[in-house]
């Protein structure tokens, strides 16, 4: 199933955490378009990802074959890249040049090296990944239940939305355990999975009237730039609560029903064949948005290094760099990885 206008929401996703990392780095306009806003292209990111697993998945039979695809699948997309982030990072910051050492991921050792490539922790952006990966797994479960216990997926969404809701919601470890870094950054996504997962059931089952549909719903995704913090504060005059090293905004309900709600509007309201949602460059961007995800902070901590991490021309370099960048990791690195992977599941001939 092809929902073309996906593409563009998965570049608008990784161009909110480009700019807003760059404008917390540069102070570009007293960091307006950053101050924690690029979580928000995070959320967009996992409401997409559950989104899209269900409407692929949730309806087929969960037999061993279509498991293994599924496995397949999701391995091919995450893992090569990121594995390959997490070596480089811990090589190049041993090879004694402070500048390159400054510019990657902080992987200092062999014990963040196994907590990484175990899933349990990820360095700056990187612990996305294992959130990530975790909700791999937890979909597979769900999915794999389904029809053994139909109830299973609409309890599991019920409990995990509720319990958020409450406010009870767990933040999960933060101490290292025998030396090695520990975050289950699950929890800290989840309920936004479970959003993604519940609005892509819905879709499996009902589309929006014609009559209800109109172009000019697209305006809704300028209600992601009136939810950015800096901005919302400043409209508002309240603060989403930025003390703290565990963001408030992962635990703050009605930011996730907005996020949510701007989401179905996009993917239920808009009609197909919208100019804003569904074009050229949105479709390579979204390719390359996971290239474009991995590689941009170090492309910033270098640019940092030298000075060119500054005003709107710098920007404009960074994203560049990022983009070319991304392309090249893209055609000859992660498009190749992954129909080798999943090339395992082919026929033997």
């Amino acid at each position: 199933m092809q929902i073309r206008r996906l593409n563009t929401l998965r570049a608008i996703a990784a161009l909110i955490v480009l700019v807003g990392h760059y404008s917390n780095r540069a102070q570009l306009w007293d960091a307006v378009l950053g101050t924690r806003a690029p979580q928000l292209g995070v959320m967009l990111f996992f409401l997409l990802s559950a989104f899209l697993m269900s409407v692929l998945y949730i309806d087929r039979v969960p037999d061993a074959h279509a498991m293994r695809r599924y496995g397949l699948a999701r391995a091919g997309r995450v893992l090569p890249l990121f594995v390959a982030v997490v070596l480089l990072s811990w090589a190049l910051g041993k090879v004694g040049i402070p500048w390159l050492a400054a510019s990657v991921y902080d992987i200092p050792d062999w014990k963040a090296i196994a907590s990484h490539l175990a899933f349990v922790y990820g360095a700056q952006v990187l612990w996305t990944i294992p959130a990530e990966i975790h909700f791999y797994l937890v979909f597979a479960l769900l999915w794999w239940l389904r029809p053994r216990l139909p109830w299973a997926i609409p309890l599991f969404c019920t409990a995990v939305l509720a319990l958020y809701a409450s406010g009870h919601w767990p933040v999960g470890p933060k101490q290292p355990w025998m030396g090695f870094p520990i975050d289950l950054p699950v929890l800290r996504g989840l309920p936004y999975f479970v959003a993604g997962m519940a609005i892509g059931m819905l879709y499996l089952r009902w589309q929006a009237p014609a009559r209800w549909r109109h172009h000019g719903f697209v305006a809704a995704l300028g209600l992601i730039l009136l939810l950015y913090p800096a901005i919302f504060q400043r409209l508002t005059g309240w603060s989403y609560g930025m003390g703290g090293g565990e963001s408030p905004m992962w635990f703050l309900p009605p930011l996730l029903l907005a996020m949510s709600a701007i989401f179905f509007v996009l993917v239920f309201l808009v009609p197909d064949g919208n100019p804003v949602l569904e074009h050229r460059v949105g479709d390579y961007l979204g390719n390359i948005s996971y290239s474009m995800y991995l590689l941009h902070f170090p492309v910033l901590l270098a640019m940092g290094q030298f000075g060119l991490a500054k005003g709107v021309g710098g920007l404009l370099l960074f994203l560049g760099i990022t983009v070319l960048a991304s392309s090249l990791s893209y055609r000859f690195f992660e498009r190749p990885m992954r129909m080798r992977i999943r090339a395992k599941d082919a026929p033997a001939t």
